[in-house]
């Protein structure tokens, strides 16, 4: 009888502790995965059939499976991490994060970002960056400010690159806007932000002299994650394949054509207490083996380090806390 009323009283204790006090899971894997994996099959109204996700690397087994497993690395590895965050006690949010991040590559603990390299062909390459903003200073939507400017950050060209916006994502025969980097192309001259729940089509390239075009062209869109909670904002990215003679007749040679075969990406933005997580997690397919590894990995923490100082200058931040 003893046992019976203390499994009773441990049952109410349970019932009657706050939501902070219970072991938080802010972007479940069983509610992510079934996102994703609507989009990789092309059934997601939004994005259409025309998507192409990363595949994993056994070339043996189908398409099919090869892209739920990637999905599956992906959205364990997310909610590791952002579970990690939500559960730390508010001193310790950064501490358990990065610990949590070290887990899976301790270059992105300690760096902020990194890109690493798996498999000689096929062969993924996987991109990570993790960051985090005090949410006092990003308004009364700490989470949707933040999105905001990151889906603001995406769409705007760098220096060394050239992008080009196509008029309708469904119908790539249609315009598309070239858009020049420059220093001020992704600051004070930057694109308007995505807007949440309209999908962007945009070919991202780099033209180096006399190797050419190398180019990427993805779908973009911000959403919340169904069933979670409201705070809880994603950027979902996934690679627009380019069947031959199927893109806008502007463009020929390495700008008709992708590097990857297969792109699967979602920024993942999560307020919890005083501070605010961003977690981005992408993975990209090839047939073969990506060239210039370290001169990549370079390039993909320059790109962080540009979106920290964006962060910092549009929110009036002197310096991010990490």
């Amino acid at each position: 009888m003893m046992r019976r009323s203390g499994a009773i009283a441990l049952l109410l204790l349970l019932l009657v502790l706050s939501p902070d006090a219970r072991a938080q899971t802010p972007v479940p894997a069983n509610r992510l995965s079934p996102l994703l994996t609507t989009i990789a099959q092309g059934r997601d109204p939004a994005f259409g059939t025309a998507v192409a996700p990363a595949l994993g690397l056994n070339a043996g087994a189908p398409a099919e499976a090869r892209a739920a497993a990637v999905i599956a690395r992906i959205t364990q590895e997310i909610e590791q991490v952002t579970s990690a965050f939500a559960n730390a006690a508010p001193a310790d949010k950064i501490k358990a994060t990065r610990d949590a991040v070290a887990r899976v590559s301790p270059e992105t603990a300690r760096d902020g970002a990194s890109r690493s390299f798996e498999g000689n062909g096929p062969s993924l390459s996987v991109m990570r960056q993790v960051l985090f903003v005090p949410a006092a200073n990003a308004g009364a939507d700490p989470t949707a400010r933040v999105i905001e400017i990151i889906g603001q950050f995406e769409r705007s060209p760098k220096p060394d690159d050239t992008y080009y916006e196509y008029a309708d994502p469904r119908d790539l025969k249609r315009a598309a806007t070239e858009l020049q980097g420059s220093d001020t192309s992704w600051t004070t001259g930057a694109r308007p932000a995505m807007q949440p729940g309209k999908v962007y089509l945009l070919k991202k390239c780099r033209h180096i002299t006399v190797l050419g075009w190398y180019c990427n062209t993805q779908l973009y869109q911000i959403r919340d994650l169904p069933g979670a909670a409201p705070g809880v904002k994603l950027l979902l990215t996934f690679l627009r394949p380019l069947p031959k003679g199927a893109d806008n007749a502007r463009f020929s040679g390495g700008r008709a054509e992708n590097i990857v075969d297969g792109y699967t990406a979602a920024y993942v933005v999560v307020r919890s207490g005083d501070l605010v997580l961003v977690y981005n997690l992408g993975v990209q397919s090839r047939p073969d083996t990506a060239s210039q590894q370290s001169r990549l990995n370079e390039g993909h923490k320059a790109e962080y380090r540009q979106l920290v100082r964006r962060i910092q200058a549009v929110l009036n931040i002197p310096k991010l806390p990490f």
